[in-house]
């Protein structure tokens, strides 16, 4: 164990560097740190059941507790970064009060920030689990961009802008599945997982003018005079995963994601001031794909095609591995096409895993 210790405490070391852009995942399934692959993989039951609730039927009937999930991202920013830039969460995550000095230390490209928490518990194919996350992006217009680089001295450009969206959900996902024998040599395992949501949504932007006299970022026309705007919704996902063992071979998996939508959307104006509106729609229908292999001593592989017809804007492949080096100590791998490559270690019942800038599902729906 002190090995593996050592180990993971190596692959942390090497991995900091990228601190300033990179995605941390402390607590979640070995899937975060396999490229986010592995919707056909069973498992980390709660986990693996909140992406495919098909795997809820794999699971043996005992009581289950996750480990509590805390992730966080950053991109374009520092985490001795983040004391200047988070607002109040009753704010939307933005302050005003600091977007003018957000503008002028950091307008040189986007920004984004972001934070997570969930856990769950699963009972006899039942599971029900509590999970949140916010991102908040900050896009400074090409004026603007130009100054900072060029050292952010005298008076700020004409036309500089620095628009800040800040977007949020929390939802609580009730699932179950059920593996049924069939005539052929693999049987099925179906789940469903029904959700209460409810999302937020902000947006603020600094002008020439606030930056230069370092005055409150003004909110944007949308949230007609509101910090925060809200929206409450119930959505349904439905998964299947065949295979001819529970625990061992080949795995097939697919899932519609927001098979029934939640309604939380909301109208957004476009960065820069640009004429036009964006729909922002946090939760969208996907069909995804997957595939995985356990073998059966210590190596496992799994690859998925997620949004398979690209109606989230979010179609990627995803794929990775594991390796048990020893009991209790596991080390991952993997690779996502619009992110790059993750890594991930396990410490008996405990993952932690690093990542490239994955958009993520709150990241495809702040797309410009």
């Amino acid at each position: 164990m002190q090995q593996s210790l050592r180990i993971a405490l190596s692959l942390l070391v090497v991995s900091s560097a990228g601190i300033a852009s990179a995605d941390w995942v402390i607590g979640s399934g070995p899937n975060a740190g396999m490229g986010r692959a592995g919707l056909a993989l069973p498992g980390d039951t709660i986990n693996q059941g909140r992406i495919n609730p098909a795997i809820y039927g794999l699971a043996p009937s005992g009581f289950r507790f996750q480990f509590p999930r805390f992730s966080f991202r950053l991109d374009g920013i520092g985490l001795g970064d983040l004391n200047d830039v988070i607002g109040e969460a009753n704010n939307g995550g933005i302050d005003a009060s600091k977007l003018s000095d957000i503008a002028r230390e950091f307008g040189d490209e986007n920004i984004q920030f972001g934070a997570g928490a969930g856990l769950g518990l699963f009972f006899g194919g039942l599971a029900i689990d509590f999970n949140g996350d916010a991102l908040v992006a900050g896009l400074p217009n090409a004026t603007l961009q130009n100054w900072v680089n060029t050292g952010a001295a005298g008076n700020v450009p004409i036309g500089s802008r620095l628009d800040a969206y800040g977007l949020g959900q929390y939802e609580i996902g009730f699932g179950y599945g059920k593996r049924f024998n069939t005539a052929g040599s693999a049987d099925v395992s179906v789940g469903v997982r029904a959700k209460i949501v409810r999302s937020y949504y902000s947006h603020r932007f600094a002008d020439a003018n606030s930056i230069q006299n370092n005055l409150d970022g003004t909110l944007a026309p949308e949230m007609g005079g509101n910090d925060v705007l809200d929206e409450s919704g119930f959505g349904l996902d439905l998964g299947f995963v065949a295979s001819s063992s529970k625990t061992q071979g080949l795995f097939f998996g697919a899932t519609i994601e927001n098979l029934l939508e939640p309604k939380t959307t909301f109208q957004s104006t476009l960065p820069n001031g640009i004429p036009g509106t964006d729909t922002i729609q946090p939760y969208q229908r996907t069909v995804n794909l997957g595939v995985g292999y356990l073998a059966p001593k210590n190596f496992h592989v799994a690859a998925d095609l997620v949004d398979v017809f690209n109606g989230a804007g979010g179609k990627e492949f995803r794929a990775g591995a594991q390796w048990n080096v020893s009991k209790g100590f596991a080390l991952r791998g993997g690779y996502e096409s619009r992110a790059g490559f993750t890594f991930g270690v396990g410490l008996g019942g405990f993952n932690l895993a690093l990542g490239g800038n994955s958009a993520g599902q709150l990241g495809y729906a702040l797309r410009f």
